[in-house]
């Protein structure tokens, strides 16, 4: 048995959440399926004290990752337009509560998860217990890889491309982790950041196509961005 899957374990990651957060548990739309999902009540209200507790501004204190965002529901939704071979193997970065790397699981992938927040860790390997055995969970800083040395034919994100400041240290990330001939698969909900990623990546040397995902929720599509690197796109 994984040890996430460790009805123990589970409880003892739960046990660590709550002190934290408050939670609830419902079940999501994830790949075509109701899935169990824990999330949490109130995000803004773990925004807010971080604030107040003046963190620095980095991933390892980013609160964000209590919230679901519709960026990952895009991504979700675009993964099923796919044709996944079972065993693939995904990479997700900035993976907050996991629901993206969850959908590529239960689509049969094998994925690992990373984020910088250990919050956000904890509450991803809870998620995740129903698919233990395709997913792994993994601390990761885009701005230091040390120790980090597998590459992906597949890497997902979600909603990471928000601030432009974080682009020059994502867009290194992404060519150590990505296999030569992959694809970076990126959703956002048509921000004005999301304008200025699509040119500032394709002027770091990547080809960045774009395509979108209507929710049916009465917003704005999500935007998915498919990044290759210029030398190895077709």
């Amino acid at each position: 048995m994984h040890r996430q899957a460790d009805p123990r374990y589970a409880l003892k990651l739960l046990k660590r959440l709550e002190r934290r957060v408050e939670l609830e548990h419902v079940h999501a739309e994830i790949a075509g399926t109701s899935y169990p999902w824990a999330r949490v009540v109130n995000p803004d209200k773990l925004l807010e004290e971080t604030l107040r507790n003046d963190q620095p501004e980095s991933a390892t204190f980013d609160p964000f990752w209590a919230a679901t965002w519709r960026a990952a529901q895009g991504l979700d939704r675009f993964l099923g337009t796919l044709e996944l071979p079972t065993g693939s193997r995904i990479l997700e970065l900035g993976g907050g509560s996991g629901r993206a790397g969850i959908s590529a699981a239960l689509r049969g992938a094998n994925v690992c998860i990373t984020d910088a927040s250990s919050m956000a860790l904890i509450m991803c390997r809870f998620n995740a217990r129903y698919v233990s055995d395709r997913v792994t969970v993994r601390k990761l800083d885009w701005a230091n890889l040390t120790g980090f040395h597998e590459r992906f034919p597949i890497v997902l994100g979600s909603d990471i491309v928000y601030n432009p400041s974080l682009y020059p240290i994502l867009e290194p990330c992404m060519r150590q982790v990505l296999d030569s001939n992959g694809v970076v698969l990126l959703s956002e909900p048509q921000r004005h950041t999301g304008d200025r990623f699509e040119n500032w990546i394709r002027h770091a040397g990547w080809r960045c196509d774009s395509s979108l995902v209507d929710l049916k929720d009465g917003q704005r599509e999500i935007r998915i961005f498919q990044c290759r690197l210029k030398e190895f796109a077709a």
